[in-house]
Protein backbone atom coordinates (compact mmCIF):
# COMPACT_ATOMS: atom_id res chain seq x y z
CA UNK A 1 0.00 0.00 0.00
CA UNK A 2 1.37 3.31 -0.99
CA UNK A 3 1.70 6.19 1.85
CA UNK A 4 -1.41 8.29 -0.40
CA UNK A 5 -3.70 5.23 0.22
CA UNK A 6 -2.68 4.68 3.88
CA UNK A 7 -3.63 8.32 4.65
CA UNK A 8 -6.69 7.91 2.69
CA UNK A 9 -7.81 4.85 4.54
CA UNK A 10 -6.83 6.62 7.88
CA UNK A 11 -9.38 9.33 7.03
CA UNK A 12 -12.03 7.39 5.74
CA UNK A 13 -11.58 4.61 9.04
CA UNK A 14 -12.35 8.14 11.15
CA UNK A 15 -15.08 7.51 14.26
CA UNK A 16 -15.73 8.74 17.52
CA UNK A 17 -14.75 6.59 19.84
CA UNK A 18 -16.52 6.56 23.48
CA UNK A 19 -15.27 4.17 25.19
CA UNK A 20 -11.70 3.63 26.10
CA UNK A 21 -9.28 1.29 27.69
CA UNK A 22 -7.32 2.60 30.93
CA UNK A 23 -4.43 2.61 29.13
CA UNK A 24 -2.62 6.72 29.21
CA UNK A 25 -0.95 8.11 26.08
CA UNK A 26 2.41 8.41 25.99
CA UNK A 27 4.20 11.73 26.09
CA UNK A 28 6.27 10.38 23.56
CA UNK A 29 3.25 9.87 21.42
CA UNK A 30 1.48 13.29 21.76
CA UNK A 31 4.55 15.14 21.15
CA UNK A 32 5.17 12.83 17.98
CA UNK A 33 1.16 13.70 17.14
CA UNK A 34 1.35 17.63 17.69
CA UNK A 35 4.81 17.72 15.50
CA UNK A 36 2.91 16.29 12.77
CA UNK A 37 0.25 18.24 13.25
CA UNK A 38 2.23 21.82 13.68
CA UNK A 39 2.36 21.16 9.75
CA UNK A 40 -1.40 21.84 8.93
CA UNK A 41 -1.78 25.37 7.17
CA UNK A 42 -1.61 28.18 9.13
CA UNK A 43 -2.50 31.84 7.73
CA UNK A 44 0.37 34.00 7.42
CA UNK A 45 2.37 31.61 9.82
CA UNK A 46 0.87 32.62 13.01
CA UNK A 47 0.14 29.53 14.45
CA UNK A 48 -3.06 30.45 16.92
CA UNK A 49 -3.74 27.88 18.10
CA UNK A 50 -2.91 26.35 21.82
CA UNK A 51 -3.01 22.33 22.93
CA UNK A 52 -3.73 22.46 26.58
CA UNK A 53 -3.97 18.72 27.93
CA UNK A 54 -5.88 18.36 31.09
CA UNK A 55 -4.66 15.57 33.59
CA UNK A 56 -5.74 16.43 37.10
CA UNK A 57 -8.71 13.97 37.74
CA UNK A 58 -11.00 16.91 39.84
CA UNK A 59 -10.59 18.85 36.92
CA UNK A 60 -11.63 16.03 34.62
CA UNK A 61 -14.73 14.91 36.14
CA UNK A 62 -15.56 18.67 36.35
CA UNK A 63 -15.11 18.90 32.58
CA UNK A 64 -16.93 15.46 32.36
CA UNK A 65 -19.86 17.11 33.93
CA UNK A 66 -19.87 20.51 32.19
CA UNK A 67 -19.80 18.75 29.08
CA UNK A 68 -23.26 17.11 29.54
CA UNK A 69 -22.46 14.25 31.16
CA UNK A 70 -19.87 12.63 28.77
CA UNK A 71 -17.59 10.17 31.07
CA UNK A 72 -15.28 9.38 28.03
CA UNK A 73 -13.59 12.90 28.83
CA UNK A 74 -12.73 11.56 32.48
CA UNK A 75 -11.63 7.62 30.95
CA UNK A 76 -9.85 8.44 27.91
CA UNK A 77 -6.58 8.40 27.93
CA UNK A 78 -5.73 11.92 27.51
CA UNK A 79 -7.51 14.71 27.12
CA UNK A 80 -7.34 17.55 25.10
CA UNK A 81 -8.81 21.80 25.43
CA UNK A 82 -8.28 22.67 21.95
CA UNK A 83 -8.02 26.41 21.66
CA UNK A 84 -7.76 29.53 19.54
CA UNK A 85 -4.71 31.51 21.41
CA UNK A 86 -3.98 35.43 20.68
CA UNK A 87 -2.38 35.69 23.50
CA UNK A 88 0.95 34.53 22.69
CA UNK A 89 0.26 37.31 19.70
CA UNK A 90 -0.38 40.31 22.07
CA UNK A 91 2.27 39.43 24.20
CA UNK A 92 4.84 40.12 20.56
CA UNK A 93 2.81 43.62 20.07
CA UNK A 94 3.61 44.77 23.01
CA UNK A 95 6.89 43.77 23.83
CA UNK A 96 8.16 45.58 20.54
CA UNK A 97 5.85 48.79 21.93
CA UNK A 98 2.88 48.01 19.02
CA UNK A 99 -0.31 48.36 19.07
CA UNK A 100 -2.49 44.98 19.07
CA UNK A 101 -5.96 46.23 16.84
CA UNK A 102 -8.33 43.97 17.78
CA UNK A 103 -11.11 42.24 15.04
CA UNK A 104 -13.33 39.70 13.79
CA UNK A 105 -10.83 38.76 12.03
CA UNK A 106 -8.59 37.66 14.53
CA UNK A 107 -11.03 35.61 16.25
CA UNK A 108 -11.45 34.15 13.38
CA UNK A 109 -8.09 33.58 12.16
CA UNK A 110 -7.15 31.60 15.31
CA UNK A 111 -10.24 29.25 15.18
CA UNK A 112 -9.58 28.68 11.97
CA UNK A 113 -6.40 27.95 12.52
CA UNK A 114 -6.78 25.71 15.71
CA UNK A 115 -9.45 23.66 13.69
CA UNK A 116 -6.99 22.94 11.34
CA UNK A 117 -4.26 22.14 13.48
CA UNK A 118 -6.91 20.20 15.78
CA UNK A 119 -8.15 17.75 12.52
CA UNK A 120 -4.11 17.39 11.80
CA UNK A 121 -3.36 15.80 14.69
CA UNK A 122 -7.01 13.57 15.29
CA UNK A 123 -5.26 12.07 12.11
CA UNK A 124 -1.56 11.52 13.79
CA UNK A 125 -3.48 9.84 16.58
CA UNK A 126 -5.59 7.52 14.15
CA UNK A 127 -2.32 7.38 12.07
CA UNK A 128 -0.52 5.63 15.62
CA UNK A 129 -3.71 3.56 16.11
CA UNK A 130 -5.59 5.77 18.78
CA UNK A 131 -9.19 6.88 18.73
CA UNK A 132 -10.64 10.35 19.27
CA UNK A 133 -13.66 12.01 20.08
CA UNK A 134 -14.01 15.57 19.46
CA UNK A 135 -16.68 17.19 22.61
CA UNK A 136 -18.59 20.04 21.33
CA UNK A 137 -20.12 20.14 25.04
CA UNK A 138 -16.92 22.07 26.52
CA UNK A 139 -19.09 24.67 25.33
CA UNK A 140 -21.95 24.20 27.09
CA UNK A 141 -20.83 26.13 30.09
CA UNK A 142 -17.22 28.23 29.22
CA UNK A 143 -17.17 30.50 32.03
CA UNK A 144 -17.02 27.47 34.37
CA UNK A 145 -14.51 25.93 31.98
CA UNK A 146 -12.58 28.88 32.15
CA UNK A 147 -12.41 29.28 35.78
CA UNK A 148 -11.44 25.93 35.77
CA UNK A 149 -8.92 25.80 33.65
CA UNK A 150 -7.75 29.60 34.75
CA UNK A 151 -6.94 30.38 30.83
CA UNK A 152 -5.43 34.21 30.30
CA UNK A 153 -7.03 36.28 28.10
CA UNK A 154 -6.90 36.07 24.56
CA UNK A 155 -7.34 31.79 24.80
CA UNK A 156 -10.77 31.28 23.57
CA UNK A 157 -11.17 27.70 24.37
CA UNK A 158 -13.40 25.85 21.27
CA UNK A 159 -14.08 21.88 22.10
CA UNK A 160 -12.26 18.81 23.76
CA UNK A 161 -10.43 16.15 22.28
CA UNK A 162 -10.60 12.68 23.51
CA UNK A 163 -7.30 10.57 22.47
CA UNK A 164 -6.94 6.91 24.24
CA UNK A 165 -6.77 3.24 23.56
CA UNK A 166 -10.49 2.31 21.88
CA UNK A 167 -11.98 -0.50 24.15
CA UNK A 168 -14.78 -0.97 20.99
CA UNK A 169 -15.40 -0.47 17.61
CA UNK A 170 -18.32 1.92 17.35
CA UNK A 171 -18.08 1.70 13.34
CA UNK A 172 -17.82 4.85 11.14
CA UNK A 173 -21.07 6.61 10.16
CA UNK A 174 -22.03 7.48 6.45
CA UNK A 175 -21.46 9.87 4.80
CA UNK A 176 -23.60 12.10 1.76
CA UNK A 177 -22.22 11.76 -1.32
CA UNK A 178 -19.63 13.71 -2.50
CA UNK A 179 -21.06 15.80 -4.97
CA UNK A 180 -24.01 16.59 -2.45
CA UNK A 181 -20.77 18.67 -1.11
CA UNK A 182 -19.16 19.39 -3.91
CA UNK A 183 -20.31 21.81 -6.88
CA UNK A 184 -18.77 23.17 -10.30
CA UNK A 185 -19.46 26.98 -11.00
CA UNK A 186 -22.08 27.60 -8.88
CA UNK A 187 -24.05 26.53 -5.88
CA UNK A 188 -26.71 24.31 -6.63
CA UNK A 189 -30.41 25.17 -6.39
CA UNK A 190 -32.25 24.77 -3.27
CA UNK A 191 -34.40 22.10 -5.25
CA UNK A 192 -31.21 20.08 -5.90
CA UNK A 193 -30.28 20.34 -2.22
CA UNK A 194 -33.18 19.04 -0.97
CA UNK A 195 -33.17 16.09 -3.40
CA UNK A 196 -29.38 15.14 -2.15
CA UNK A 197 -31.50 15.51 1.43
CA UNK A 198 -33.64 13.33 0.34
CA UNK A 199 -31.33 10.61 -0.97
CA UNK A 200 -29.14 10.97 2.54
CA UNK A 201 -32.01 10.68 4.68
CA UNK A 202 -32.61 7.14 2.95
CA UNK A 203 -28.98 6.11 3.60
CA UNK A 204 -29.03 7.22 7.18
CA UNK A 205 -32.57 5.26 7.96
CA UNK A 206 -30.95 2.54 7.13
CA UNK A 207 -27.63 3.58 9.40
CA UNK A 208 -30.64 3.57 12.18
CA UNK A 209 -32.41 0.71 11.40
CA UNK A 210 -29.44 -1.16 11.68
CA UNK A 211 -28.53 -0.20 15.41
CA UNK A 212 -32.14 -0.27 16.37
CA UNK A 213 -33.50 3.61 16.26
CA UNK A 214 -35.85 2.54 13.18
CA UNK A 215 -37.96 5.59 12.22
CA UNK A 216 -34.81 8.01 12.14
CA UNK A 217 -33.50 9.65 9.11
CA UNK A 218 -30.52 12.74 9.02
CA UNK A 219 -32.61 16.01 8.36
CA UNK A 220 -34.92 14.92 11.37
CA UNK A 221 -31.99 15.23 13.34
CA UNK A 222 -31.03 18.59 11.87
CA UNK A 223 -34.03 20.68 11.87
CA UNK A 224 -34.71 19.70 15.59
CA UNK A 225 -31.35 20.35 16.65
CA UNK A 226 -31.54 24.04 14.98
CA UNK A 227 -35.34 25.09 16.22
CA UNK A 228 -33.88 26.83 19.07
CA UNK A 229 -30.43 28.78 20.08
CA UNK A 230 -27.47 26.85 20.92
CA UNK A 231 -25.44 28.38 23.82
CA UNK A 232 -26.77 31.93 23.24
CA UNK A 233 -23.92 33.17 25.76
CA UNK A 234 -21.08 32.00 23.73
CA UNK A 235 -20.11 35.92 22.04
CA UNK A 236 -20.52 37.47 25.70
CA UNK A 237 -18.09 34.31 26.60
CA UNK A 238 -15.47 35.37 24.03
CA UNK A 239 -15.69 39.11 24.13
CA UNK A 240 -14.98 38.58 27.66
CA UNK A 241 -11.81 37.01 26.61
CA UNK A 242 -10.21 39.46 24.61
CA UNK A 243 -12.48 38.65 21.04
CA UNK A 244 -13.67 41.56 19.01
CA UNK A 245 -16.81 40.85 16.88
CA UNK A 246 -16.14 44.68 15.18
Amino acid sequence: MTDDKHVLEVMRRHRSVRAFTPEPVPDEVIERAVEAAQCAATSSWIQGYHLLQVTERPHLQRLAELAGGQPQVETAGAFFVVAGDTRRHRLVAERAGSSYENSTELFLLATVDASLFAQNLTLAFEALGYGICYVGGLRNDLPAVDDLLSLPSGVFPLFGLCVGVPANDPGTRPRMAARAVWSKGRYPADGEVLEQVEAFDAVAARYYTARGAAGRNWSGGVWRKFARALRPGLRRFYESKGASFD
